[in-house]
């Protein structure tokens, strides 16, 4: 068996990256359901690395606290009302200003890069 190494999967610097969401999904973690975002970045010396964000998944409503509205809000600039529902593809088609910072694994102790903030959005594809 081959198996191939890239720099898709790659740690990277903590800092604001512009990248865009490849894939959003409904996963679970430690027996939690969670929301996945997968991102690629798309400028610079780091160019096509994937990176992975994650918000609470396990509520079928979400508050103005919580880190999905926070996350939609900066990437649709809409105002979510009560009774308004989210769909995750306005997240797609833009080029985004993400936050990423470094990370430790609790179970394997590796580093790994990952998105904490969507900043804005900085165009329309």
């Amino acid at each position: 068996m081959k198996i191939s190494v890239s720099k898709k999967s790659a740690s990277i610097p903590p800092g604001e990256y512009q990248s865009i969401i490849k894939d959003i999904s409904l996963t679970k973690n430690f027996k939690r359901d969670i929301i996945e975002f997968l991102f690629e970045v798309v400028e610079g010396p780091y160019s096509g690395t994937a990176l992975r964000g994650f918000c609470n998944g396990s509520t079928v409503e979400i508050s103005s606290h919580s880190k999905l509205y926070r996350w939609y809000q900066c990437a649709t600039g809409d105002e979510l009302e009560d009774g308004h529902e989210l769909n995750t593809d306005d997240f797609l088609n833009k080029v985004l200003t993400v936050d990423v910072k470094t990370k430790i694994s609790k179970k394997t102790k590796n580093s790994f890069s990952n998105v904490t903030d969507i900043l804005g959005v900085r165009y329309e594809l």
